[in-house]
């Protein structure tokens, strides 16, 4: 698990735009998902070329065995099928001698090892590129979701999206390997076959083949309605990981109100239409094969009339005998690949989507690391709307209106109101997680906006009122605040969150796995490893909120100790409803409805603010 975590903590891979080998430019427009897809391919066009040599190479052998057949018929039979004959034959030396047919005996099976190694060279390669592009395609699609601004995954379904990186990926990159191998080999194998059939008696050829056209007619009509088919199982199965998901993750509620049989019922419904859709496409696919087959047999009973009548030797009907069978297999994946193409072109349509979702928030064009930070902020005329409508369908109201503030350097400020008054709003402007349609936010005289995003929130510090912790080590869930921090200071920053101690009494201490979530700790464990995490961060910048909502008056008031020391020479901006958590802070910024309707300390608010002193009056009337 630590492994997996420290691989993941790298930099968001680069979402450059893969080229298109030429190969593929002009496939037909309703192909051009898989005419992109196609770009994750190139880099290993040699392993590529390496399967689809063997692939022709395989092509090759398979039709000169056509010609060994006919000649070991014609030398060993004599052209005869009578084995009496071919026996008086060799014993009045008019046929091959015994060496003859041990060399002819061994041929045969070299010939196959050859076969052989060969269509084992050309999977192993074609599956290796479709491994490793299914690797590219996840990171980038994993990427890309990464980059998201948090409107995307508010208004997404976690569940759709882990079907997305997961079964669309799987399905459009092994389908479209298996198109690019299939689209040589088969075709190479069946035209070899034939010509080497053409070359031993065209008559026979052409009327065993005359009914191949109609094999075509199926794989068009069927073909449409996989595709259809396809898209519909795959947008279920996205359907059915959303109810997996949301299962999993409130289970404590579904248990909580006895919802285990409504939440079966949920995922019996989708397991039922994932059924149907998987039976339509399994259905018009499997259909094609059978009917190819029965046009195929009356080609063949067809062609054994004309061996009849036409008196072949005995090689060349072993050969043409032959060569129908060889050609069964390939015109068979051929047909296959029609289906394959429209399932792969479900699959990559959804991902091609999602590819081309562009993120609200991002580093704009010119965009400047921020450097060292003083710790100046401001909200010059701010105003923010999270853009959505109200029932009666106008415009959404704004989330905060007007917002004027200027927090000096070094200066802890606390945001006090009901809740809905803007102050999580606030802290989110701060981080650049939106941008205000309206007014500025700015650091130390920068708009936010000019500068790159990472540089900005590297400067600034958080602890949230549900603190999240991964399903890791503690040891990991603390480094997660600073990656290049040494033991030392990891155990440094637990022990002024008052968390070390609890932290040593664990089974395996620091190596302790946290559950999902954090599960396996209190509430008031779990704040503290976060405040840890934020502490070893040391950012200039600190946000709170609520960070201590989840303690219990003990360790409340240490967290507070801890955060007055970390709080020196930097600036901080701290939520709290409880307003006996934030009575020394340098500014009180009361808010109401999404404004600021006062500033001022602690004493200044009793006497200038009538909200403020309601709500302290409220909280310590009845504390």
């Amino acid at each position: 698990m630590t492994q997996h975590r420290q691989s993941h903590q790298s930099q968001h891979p680069q979402r450059e735009e893969k080229p298109i080998p030429l190969l593929f430019k002009y496939l037909p427009k309703s192909w051009g998902p898989f005419r992109e897809l196609v770009g994750y391919l190139a880099p290993y066009k040699q392993r590529i070329a390496l399967g689809l040599l063997a692939g022709i190479g395989f092509a090759a052998v398979n039709s000169s065995m056509l010609l060994l057949i006919r000649w070991i018929g014609d030398t060993a039979f004599q052209g005869k099928f009578s084995q009496a004959d071919m026996m008086k034959g060799a014993t009045l030396g008019q046929g091959p001698k015994i060496d003859a047919f041990l060399w002819m005996a061994l041929l045969i099976p070299g010939v196959m090892i050859l076969r052989s190694l060969l269509a084992y060279a050309n999977v192993y390669c074609l599956t290796w590129v479709s491994l490793r592009a299914l690797r590219d395609m996840r990171r980038r699609v994993f990427g890309h979701l990464m980059g998201q601004s948090l409107d995307f995954f508010n208004k997404s379904q976690s569940g759709r999206l882990l079907s997305r990186v997961l079964n669309d990926t799987m399905v459009a990159q092994q389908s479209m390997v298996t198109i690019v191998g299939d689209l040589v080999k088969q075709p190479l194998t069946a035209i070899g076959a034939i010509l080497v059939l053409l070359h031993i008696d065209w008559k026979f050829t052409l009327f065993s083949l005359v009914l191949f056209p109609i094999c075509l007619v199926p794989v068009i009509v069927y073909g449409r309605r996989v595709r259809k088919a396809s898209r519909a199982m795959q947008n279920e199965a996205g359907v059915m990981a959303v109810i997996l998901q949301e299962s999993f993750a409130g289970v404590r509620i579904i248990k909580s109100f006895a919802r285990e049989v409504f939440q079966q019922h949920l995922f019996d419904k989708s397991s039922e239409e994932q059924f149907r859709s998987s039976m339509k496409a399994s259905k018009s696919g499997a259909i094609v094969q059978p009917m190819i087959e029965t046009v195929s047999a009356f080609g063949v009973s067809l062609a054994l009339f004309y061996v009849y009548f036409s008196h072949l030797t005995i090689g060349s009907f072993l050969a043409l005998l032959g060569g129908m069978f060889l050609l069964y297999d390939p015109i068979k994946n051929i047909s296959k690949i029609h289906v394959t193409i429209q399932n792969c072109l479900g699959a990559a349509t959804s991902i091609i989507e999602l590819l081309a979702t562009k993120p609200t928030i991002h580093d704009l064009p010119g965009a400047r690391p921020l450097g060292a930070v003083r710790g100046h902020l401001a909200l010059e005329g701010v105003n923010f709307s999270y853009g959505i409508s109200n029932a009666g369908g106008g415009m959404a109201e704004n989330a905060v209106t007007g917002l004027n503030l200027v927090i000096e350097p070094g200066q802890k400020v606390a945001l006090v109101g009901a809740s809905g008054a803007g102050k999580s709003t606030i802290l989110s402007l701060l981080l650049r997680f939106y941008d205000p349609q309206q007014g500025r936010v700015l650091i130390d005289g920068n708009d936010l906006r000019d500068l790159t995003l990472d540089s900005l929130r590297e400067q600034i510090g958080i602890v949230t009122q549900e603190s999240f912790l991964f399903h890791d080590s503690i040891y990991e869930n603390i480094r997660f605040g600073r990656l290049d921090a040494t033991k030392e200071e990891i155990e440094q920053a637990a022990r002024l969150a008052y968390a070390h101690d609890f932290i040593m009494a664990q089974p395996h201490g620091y190596e302790t796995v946290v559950g999902d979530k954090g599960c396996l700790l209190s509430g008031g464990q779990q704040q503290r490893l976060a405040i840890a995490r934020a502490l070893l961060k040391a950012a200039p910048v600190l946000l709170l909120d609520e960070a201590t909502s989840a303690l219990d008056s003990e360790s409340e008031k240490m967290i507070q100790s801890a955060l007055e020391s970390l709080s020196e020479g930097r600036t901080v901006i701290a939520i709290a409803h409880r307003l006996s958590t934030v009575l020394g802070s340098d500014m009180i910024v009361v808010m109401d409805q999404g404004r600021i309707v006062a500033t001022g300390t602690h004493a200044e608010l009793l006497n200038s603010s009538e909200l403020y002193s309601n709500l302290y009056r409220l909280q310590f009337t009845h504390a």
